[in-house]
C-alpha cells in the first residue's frame, strides 16, 4: 500500500507543496521531480476506476450469470436446507438435525457429503 503514496512522498522530499496555483511549473526546485505529479494522478483514477469495474461486474453477473440451486457448495449444514429465496420464517418446516454437522466421505454412503436435514 506505501508504494501507492511513494510519488506524492518523493516530491515531498523535494520540498514541493501539495497545493501550488500552477502545478509547480513555475518553481525552478520542483522541475525534477514534477513528473511524479503525473503518476500520482495516473494512480488516483486508476484507484478511484476500480470499484466500478468491481460494480459493473456484479452487475453483469446479477443480469447474466448463472443461477445455482438451494445448495450450491454441498454444505451439510441445517441453514443450506432452506430454499432460495427464503420463506417468511426462513424454512418451510421447522427442520430436523439427524446426522452430525461433518458428515463428508462417509464409508458406504450414496454421496460425497450428507446434508443434516436429510435422514
Amino acid at each position: 500500500m506505501n508504494v501507492i503514496f511513494m510519488p506524492m512522498f518523493i516530491m515531498g522530499l523535494a520540498g514541493v507543496s501539495r497545493r501550488l496555483f500552477d502545478g509547480g511549473a513555475s518553481y525552478a526546485f520542483a522541475q525534477p521531480v514534477l513528473h511524479w505529479n503525473v503518476v500520482s494522478s495516473w494512480g488516483a483514477w486508476i484507484i478511484g476506476a476500480l470499484p466500478d469495474s468491481l460494480h459493473l461486474q456484479f452487475l453483469l453477473e446479477h443480469l447474466e450469470g448463472e443461477k445455482v440451486g438451494d445448495n450450491p457448495w454441498q454444505a451439510t449444514t441445517i441453514e443450506w436446507s432452506a430454499p432460495s429465496p427464503p420463506p417468511h420464517g426462513n424454512f418451510l418446516g421447522a427442520p430436523g438435525s439427524v446426522p452430525g454437522p461433518y458428515e463428508y466421505s462417509v464409508p458406504g454412503a450414496a454421496k460425497d457429503f450428507w446434508p443434516q436435514c436429510e435422514a
